[in-house]
């Protein structure tokens, strides 16, 4: 699979592809997360996602994640090493998540955070994240934390009902053209009965009694061809040639004669 073209490469692909590393049955992943709820904070920071591992068996773990799209915006991180720790001290691990390879050049990841690079629509690991020894949660940060589970739960149904909403106007739509094509069908339908009808009063042939549909077409084929006009165009000429016979005869014999001479 060829990796996403840098120019596609959207903070939206990333965290596509970040869902779908951290999938919902061992997850509970939650994007743009502040490090708190009102001012309380000297500042404020926002995670592009954290995600808190589910099962006890995996260590239940929070991560955090960084999402980088451009060279740019890497340097500019690298340049606030104090913006990340706002909300990387609560996590057990740090993650950046690139979107090519070339962000994130040799030498330049801090040793306590880990690297995923995307290729595709997956994320490659590039660098283990190393453990971290986290603080606990305080009531700030777990307040963020929940209000955007609870934003996130009223995006998903805003985006069900609007999904919905679509779907069934996309099937009101697709009825109505069903309904117009059939109407249309049903006119092009009686208008060949029409002319079935006009054929069968003008010949006096019933096409559904004519065993040989085949005979009914191929004499209306030679009425309308060129070998019918030809055809015609000769009786024509023979019938002129015997009516100038018979004028002769009747100069020469007498029209009695003549007469006789033509019948029977």
């Amino acid at each position: 699979m060829t990796d996403v073209p840098r120019a596609l490469a959207t903070e939206s692909a990333v965290l596509a592809a970040l869902r779908v590393r951290c999938p919902a049955d061992a997850w509970a992943l939650l994007t743009h997360v502040r490090n708190g709820t009102g001012w309380r904070r000297s500042v404020t920071r926002t995670a592009d996602a954290i995600a808190m591992s589910l099962w006890p068996s995996r260590g239940l773990e929070l991560h955090g994640f960084e999402v980088k799209t451009s060279r740019a915006d890497w340097v500019k991180e690298l340049a606030d090493p104090a913006k990340a720790e706002e909300i990387c001290r609560f996590c057990d691990r740090w993650w950046v998540v690139a979107g090519n390879a070339e962000i994130v050049r040799p030498g330049e990841l801090p040793p306590t955070w880990g690297l995923l690079v995307l290729g595709g629509d997956k994320l490659g690991l590039k660098v283990e994240a190393p453990k971290l020894e986290a603080l606990p949660a305080d009531r700030l940060f777990l307040a963020a934390l929940l209000r955007r589970a609870q934003e996130t739960s009223a995006d998903e149904e805003f985006l069900r009902a609007e999904t919905e909403k679509r779907v069934k106007a996309r099937e009101a739509e697709l009825r109505a053209i069903f309904e117009l094509r059939h109407q249309a069908d049903a006119r092009r339908h009686e208008g060949l009965r029409e002319r079935v009808r006009a054929f069968e009063a003008a010949s006096g042939v019933k096409i559904d009694g004519w065993q040989d549909a085949g005979a009914i077409g191929a004499a209306v084929a030679f009425v309308l061809s060129d070998e019918h006009r030809v055809l015609r165009a000769q009786l024509e000429g023979l019938r002129g040639q015997a009516a100038r016979i018979l004028a002769s005869l009747e100069l020469e014999l007498g029209p009695d004669v003549a007469a006789r001479g033509a019948g029977p």
